[in-house]
């Protein structure tokens, strides 16, 4: 596996997970302020980069086998602001 797609797939492992978790396991504004920096850093690629990196974490949401967690990682792009237009 690529580079690009192990951190990828690391990413999305860490915010489905921190997505899924309970409220009363980690405080919401926590997870928010978890995310939300590496969400701003990837608003900084071009277009075309973030077009790659919501094709990247599509398909490595594929290698995910808990349905759950790979439904999550499908809607993950959209979430962080991958998809969103400049």
């Amino acid at each position: 596996m690529e580079l690009t797609h192990v951190l990828a797939r690391a990413f999305s492992s860490v915010a489905v997970s921190i997505d899924l978790a309970d409220d009363d396991d980690i405080d919401p504004d926590i997870a928010t302020d978890i995310i939300e920096p590496a969400a701003a850093l990837f608003k900084e690629l071009s277009e075309d980069d973030r077009r790659a990196l919501a094709a990247i974490i599509v398909e490595v949401s594929e290698l995910e086998s808990d349905p759950v967690r790979k439904r999550s990682m499908l809607q993950l792009p959209e979430e962080i602001g991958l998809l969103e237009e400049e």
